[in-house]
């Protein structure tokens, strides 16, 4: 799947606080196949979230927001469902 610009920018551009958490996709069953390719990873995440910055988790609205050279988002979860599960 193949996002252009203008798609990339309106995601990004979603204010959190505006938007019930209820409104978007709930993404904390999903898991990850390391055997596919980033891409299709993120196809996969794209077609559940339908936005790559803003999703809820558990009932908590998310927006994702990337730093130049910082951790991916695959990592980024990661880390933040292993923090749910433990309790922190």
């Amino acid at each position: 799947m193949r996002l252009t610009a203008q798609e990339l920018e309106q995601m990004k551009s979603v204010d959190i606080g505006a938007v019930s958490p209820e409104s978007l996709p709930d993404v904390s069953g999903m898991t990850f196949d390391n055997a596919l390719s980033r891409k299709e990873r993120v196809t996969r995440f794209l077609q559940v979230a339908k936005n790559l910055y803003c999703f809820n988790i558990g009932g908590v609205g998310v927006k994702i927001e990337f730093a130049e050279g910082g951790p991916s988002l695959q990592d980024a979860l990661t880390d933040y469902l292993i923090r749910q599960k433990s309790g922190l």
